[in-house]
């Protein structure tokens, strides 16, 4: 098994040098500091920071990709924790369940790691309010000679059984993300099938898809398949600089199972 992972920040100005800087949006916390949770510094705003906005893990197993949703653009509400906080801590639920239960359909899985998420939020955090973090998923599984996939937002798994390519995406877009309710699960677009003639799978994130035309997906496994993933992130960077589009988050994982 062949497993590559790259992540990248990006930013939204398209200035490759504003990658690690903060994010302007001011995220809220309580006024009380007494109240913040204990891993938050001692202060009442806290920032979004650019490396915080894409989360990617990957074993021979499964590999899961998280990404800030795209509807949260305004200030994080009623948590302290963070967007970042939050994906990192999603996608690695998620991992561990696509894994440990390989019998569990992966839309239970997901929903178990949102709750499990949840729960570690605390009393301090007011998950009813419509601004607490939220997240695209982009994940597979292999086992017992299936392949599982399930894209919940924005983002595409991509399938290469010798020469054809089939595109997985989620038909609700945008609208659909992983937040603090389990039952967002259900939203997401999964599938299964017999791992029997893959050749290649390809989990991209909502920005890595902006910048690769969909009609030229088949470029784009080839490409995936001569350079890697590193090289696919180059590409997109080179594109973007060259029609001027933002540096979006993109979160790449590459699989080609033996």
């Amino acid at each position: 098994m062949h497993v590559e992972v790259v992540t990248d920040p990006g930013s939204d100005s398209g200035d490759p040098g504003d990658a690690d800087r903060e994010d302007p949006r001011v995220c809220e916390v309580p006024r009380d500091d007494a109240a913040l949770p204990p891993d938050l510094p001692a202060h009442r705003e806290t920032r979004v920071r650019r490396r915080d906005r894409v989360f990617a893990l990957a074993t021979p197993e499964a590999a899961v990709v998280t990404t800030t949703a795209p509807t949260h653009r305004s200030p994080v509400e009623g948590c302290g924790h963070g967007t970042g906080w939050y994906i990192r801590r999603l996608g690695a639920h998620l991992l561990t369940r696509l894994v440990d239960r390989p019998e569990r359909p992966v839309t239970d899985c997901l929903s178990d790691a949102i709750a499990e998420t949840a729960a570690l939020h605390g009393g301090r955090c007011d998950l009813a309010l419509h601004g607490t973090p939220t997240a695209s998923v982009v994940a597979v599984r292999l086992t017992d000679g299936r392949l599982d996939h399930l894209v919940l937002g924005p983002g595409t798994v991509l399938i290469r059984r010798d020469t054809t390519i089939r595109a997985v995406s989620d038909p609700g877009g945008a609208r659909h993300a992983a937040g603090a309710r389990p039952s967002a699960a259900a939203g997401a677009t999964w599938g299964s099938s017999p791992c029997r003639g893959v050749h290649t799978l390809v989990l991209l994130n909502g920005g890595a898809v902006e910048s690769l035309p969909p009609a030229l997906w088949p470029d784009t496994v080839r490409l995936l398949e001569d350079v890697g993933a590193h090289g696919l992130l180059a590409h997109i960077r080179s594109t973007e600089l060259r029609t001027s589009a933002p540096h979006r988050p993109v979160g790449v994982v590459h699989l080609r199972p033996a």
